[in-house]
C-alpha cells in the first residue's frame, strides 16, 4: 500500500498551502493595525524562511527595504518585487552586519529541532535593531489542524513550546491569537493535504515503512475521516488552524 507522497501530491499540498493559507493577510492586517505605529517610517524587514514571498509582498507597501531569506530556490524563483533583496540560505548560514526594525519568522521553526529553538531565537534577535521587534508565527494548540496532528502523535509542535522557552529565557513577549486555515475544492485535494501533514509532521519515514498493510489501511482510513470532516455546508473543504503571533521586542 502506498504510504508515501508522490511528487504530484507534494505539488498539490504546496499549492494549497501557498494559495489558500490565511496567515499572510492575518499578519498584514495586524502589522498595519498594531505594529507600524511602534516602528519608524519606512522600516526595514528581514523575512526568515520567506517561502514564495506572500507575506513580504503583503507588507511591502509599508517597508523601505525588504530582505527575504529562503533555503529553497524554487520557492523564491517567481518573486519579482522591485528592490527586494533575495538570499538563498538558512538562518544558520545567514551572515549580515545589517540589522532590521522587524525580523519575521513565520511557520519556519518547525524545521528546527525544538531543543535548538532557544539558540534560534537568540540568532533572530541578533538581526533586530535596538527598539525593533522579532515576530514569530506558529500554529497553536487549537483548531482542526491541531486535532488532526494530535490524533496521530502526542508530540505536536505548537507555539506552546516557544512560549515556555521565552519564559525560561526571561524574554518579554506578547501573543496575538489569529485564525489561519487552508481550503480545497475537492475531497481528494483535502485528503492529499491531510496526508501531507500526517506524513511530514507525525511520522518518520522509517515508521511509515514499518507499518503492516493492515496498519497502513487503518492509517489511511483515519486520514480520510479527517478530510471528510473538513467539508463545509457550501461544499468547500476547509482545514482550520489557530495561529499565534508572538512578538518579541529588542530593548
Amino acid at each position: 500500500m502506498n504510504i508515501t507522497l508522490s511528487p504530484q501530491e507534494y505539488a498539490t499540498a504546496f499549492h494549497l498551502l501557498g494559495r489558500t493559507a490565511l496567515h499572510p493577510e492575518n499578519i498584514g492586517q495586524w502589522v498595519e493595525r498594531s505594529l507600524l505605529s511602534r516602528l519608524p517610517a519606512r522600516p526595514s524587514l528581514l523575512d526568515v524562511g520567506a517561502g514564495p514571498g506572500a507575506i513580504a509582498r503583503r507588507l511591502a507597501p509599508h517597508f523601505g527595504s525588504l530582505t527575504l531569506l529562503e533555503p529553497n530556490r524554487e520557492q523564491l524563483g517567481a518573486f519579482d518585487l522591485p528592490g527586494a533583496r533575495l538570499i538563498h540560505g538558512t538562518l544558520e548560514s545567514f551572515q549580515s552586519s545589517e540589522q532590521y526594525e522587524l525580523v519575521l519568522c513565520s511557520h519556519m521553526l518547525y524545521h528546527v529541532p525544538v531543543s535548538d529553538w532557544g539558540g534560534a531565537i537568540d540568532r533572530l534577535l541578533s538581526f533586530v535593531r535596538p527598539g525593533g521587534y522579532c515576530l514569530v508565527v506558529l500554529g497553536s494548540a487549537r483548531g482542526q489542524n491541531y486535532e488532526l496532528h494530535r490524533d496521530f502523535t502526542q508530540t505536536v509542535i505548537t507555539s506552546e513550546q516557544l512560549k515556555a522557552i521565552l519564559k525560561d529565557k526571561q524574554l518579554p513577549f506578547e501573543v496575538v491569537e489569529t485564525r489561519n486555515g487552508f481550503s480545497a475544492t475537492t475531497f481528494e485535494e483535502m485528503y492529499t493535504l491531510c496526508r501531507f501533514f500526517v506524513f511530514e509532521d507525525c511520522y518518520t519515514a522509517r515508521q511509515l515503512a514499518a507499518l503492516s498493510d493492515d496498519e497502513a489501511r487503518a492509517l489511511d482510513a483515519r486520514i480520510r475521516d479527517h478530510a471528510g470532516r473538513c467539508r463545509d455546508s457550501d461544499g468547500v473543504y476547509r482545514l482550520r488552524q489557530g495561529d499565534d503571533l508572538i512578538l518579541i521586542p529588542k530593548p
